[in-house]
């Protein structure tokens, strides 16, 4: 939403935590909805208890699952697997992430690929220089003059450009994302998917998106977007995110032993039991409503031939509640399927893909019907071949049971129907409004409950999480998660007192149940355990500026921005907290660093506007408003008004 214009300093509560919620906004897609209360061949139980890692204690034959084997890069791989890597190297996954110069050519840049286009008063223009590119965001005034710009180069490309791309921005190791992405099935280029122009380029990209697009980064712990150099380590999904790390593999081979039997040095996802084997595709396929990492794990420890439960918690909404059809929703809407269910664990995602070859296009029906046949005869089809072939020539099976549809949650793209509908058309999708929650239901459900122990207090911590973060998402069903969750996750702290993702979702709760001062000590201990974590520390300063704590909520914007100077919000909200106090001069300074990051903000150039006259700096100031009113901003005689009384105001110059 946009924030109104506002002729006090103060911003409300609710208006502050929107601005910040649109900076903490992050990449990729959103959330799915489908149960996951089905039959899922399960591996062994083994402990969750969050003081052991699962890499040293799981009994699996497979050497390479340990902490201390490293990762040694798709290179290694290929020196050895010719065909595999080549194959693989034009599979979409090989391209899911790569730096901008190496982008092979796809996009177009002229008028008719919507190059420039206009969006909510902006126009976006995309320039490629050799092998840099660059995104514009301007304004204009009537006469087409640009007022502000914003240009900015992206360095990597997020997606293989099947079906589109997103960029990336790096600035000295955070990144963010474009509010610009190229839509290959219309070639357009159009706003990133969810994007609102008003993010800007302040969308912060979060390691749990970088997680299924990239291959591996390194997160500085506590933030929300800075990584440790080098930035990827292998930009695309390798060899080892499927296979695990390569070194003892590596080392085997090169001494040249013989192998008897099972090679234990490496991963074959194909040769794992069903629970583990669907874990490796699950890392990635398998988006949730919230995916929370488990209590002493980190998001990158997860490794193949481990159950994926141990270092994620996936949770989804029930199955009478679910929403319209959103990407990334592939496992879910597999383990659902009556094929899968019948199937005993027979039935996986690679018994249909084959991750390291993509069939070509003119092969496509006939490869995926071939895969439908080695379960199902000709003859199991009910429906006359003539009229199968009315629907589809090539009589294709996945294009009747597996039909694409547009995705929910990305605009322009279609996805594929993983359910395995019999009826396809017959099938309508509960919305989210079916039914209201009853009182106390708990509105997620464990992906892999079958997995898990139900006395596991490690699993009801995270459950506590993912209602919190479901409260943060949907805002409409605070009142109803809220106090489901605070008591999950007190009971989470009295086990684990250092557990800092925990606090702070107890304060966030504290906050939305209206507990405000209990919110803040509780930020307060989780800032004295991590006293940089940036989350903690924007919540903090909204609360206490509701709380109407200035001298408290400035400092902890300062804070905010030694950690991440790159948000321009952040500077913003200290600006105005600065000119509240009349600390006119650090006021200015702030305002400009924020307008500098945000030019086309119209709050920001009034609060500049409003310090110029108040340092006494006319010329400046009447420069400031001309370009605030040539930006048309709806309350235009509003503002004009506002900006008499400010000059004529005593004291003023």
């Amino acid at each position: 939403m946009r924030i109104p214009y506002q002729s006090s300093f103060l911003p409300s509560d609710w208006q502050a935590w929107s601005c910040l919620r649109i900076s903490l906004t992050v990449l990729g897609l959103t959330t799915l909805a489908l149960s996951g209360g089905c039959s899922k061949p399960a591996p062994p139980a083994q402990s969750s208890a969050p003081d052991k890692d699962p890499r040293l204690t799981f009994v699996t034959p497979y050497a390479n699952v340990r902490p201390d084997v490293q990762y040694v890069g798709d290179k290694a791989c290929a020196a050895c697997h010719v065909d595999h890597a080549d194959a693989y190297g034009a599979h979409p996954m090989a391209r899911s992430l790569v730096a901008v110069a190496q982008v092979l050519p796809g996009e177009r840049y002229d008028a008719q690929a919507h190059n420039p286009f206009a969006n909510d008063g902006f126009l976006f223009r995309v320039d490629r220089q050799g092998a840099r590119m660059f995104h514009k965001e301007q304004r204009r005034d009537a006469q087409g003059r640009v007022l502000t710009e914003l240009a900015t180069e992206v360095h990597f490309a997020v997606g293989s450009g099947a079906r589109g791309r997103s960029y990336l921005v790096d600035r000295e190791g955070f990144l963010f994302q474009s509010p610009v992405s190229w839509y290959a099935s219309k070639a357009i280029w159009d706003l990133t998917p969810g994007f609102r122009v008003i993010e800007h380029f302040d969308r912060p990209v979060q390691a749990e998106c970088l997680f299924c697009h990239g291959n591996r980064v390194e997160p500085v712990e506590h933030t929300l977007n800075r990584y440790r150099p080098p930035l990827f380590r292998g930009s695309a999904i390798g060899c080892e995110r499927c296979h695990g790390p390569g070194d003892l593999h590596v080392r085997f081979r090169e001494r040249g032993e013989e192998v008897t039997g099972m090679d234990q040095t490496i991963v074959n996802p194909g040769r794992l039991e069903p629970g583990l084997r669907d874990a490796v595709c699950q890392q990635c396929h398998l988006q949730g409503e919230s995916r929370i990492v488990r209590r002493g794990r980190q998001l990158f420890d997860y490794r193949p031939g481990l159950p994926l439960s141990l270092f994620l918690s996936v949770f989804l909404r029930p199955a009478e509640v679910n929403e319209a059809q959103k990407a990334g929703s592939h496992a879910a809407q597999m383990a659902v399927s009556r094929c899968f269910r019948a199937s005993a664990g027979k039935l996986g995602c690679i018994s249909c893909h084959d991750p390291h070859r993509l069939p070509a296009p003119a092969e496509r029906v006939a490869y995926y019907r071939r895969r439908c046949l080695s379960c199902h005869e000709e003859k199991a089809c009910s429906l006359p071949l003539v009229r199968r072939r009315q629907q589809s020539p090539e009589d294709s099976c996945i294009d009747c049971h597996m039909p694409r549809g547009l995705s929910s949650n990305i605009a322009h793209t279609a996805v594929t129907e993983h359910r395995i509908l019999r009826r396809p058309d017959s099938a309508a999708r509960p919305s989210l409004s079916a039914r209201r929650l009853r009182p106390g239901e708990v509105p997620l459900v464990h992906f892999h409950a079958d997995q898990t122990d139900a006395q596991d207090k490690s699993v009801a911590r995270d459950l506590g999480l993912g209602l919190a973060r479901l409260a943060r998402e949907y805002p409409s069903l605070e009142k109803h998660v809220c106090p489901i969750a605070l008591p999950l996750l007190e009971e989470a702290l009295g086990t684990g007192p250092d557990d800092v993702p925990a606090r702070e979702e107890r304060g966030y709760i504290f906050w939305r149940l209206d507990r405000k001062q209990e919110a803040l000590e509780a930020f307060e201990e989780v800032l004295s355990r991590a006293p940089e974590r940036e989350a903690t520390l924007t919540y903090a300063a909204v609360l206490a500026t509701a709380m109407e704590r200035s001298r408290a909520a400035i400092a902890y914007w300062r804070r905010a921005i030694r950690v991440n100077p790159w948000t321009s919000p952040y500077h913003y909200q200290l600006a105005r907290l600065l000119a509240q106090r009349q600390e006119w001069q650090e006021a200015t300074r702030a305002c400009e660093t924020a307008r500098r990051l945000n030019p086309a903000s119209e709050e920001i150039r009034t609060l500049l506007v409003t310090c110029y006259i108040r340092m006494g700096d006319v010329d400046r100031a009447r420069s400031e408003f001309n370009t605030l009113l040539a930006l048309n901003p709806a309350n235009r005689e509003v503002l004009q008004d506002w900006f008499m009384q400010q000059m004529r105001r005593p004291g003023s110059p």
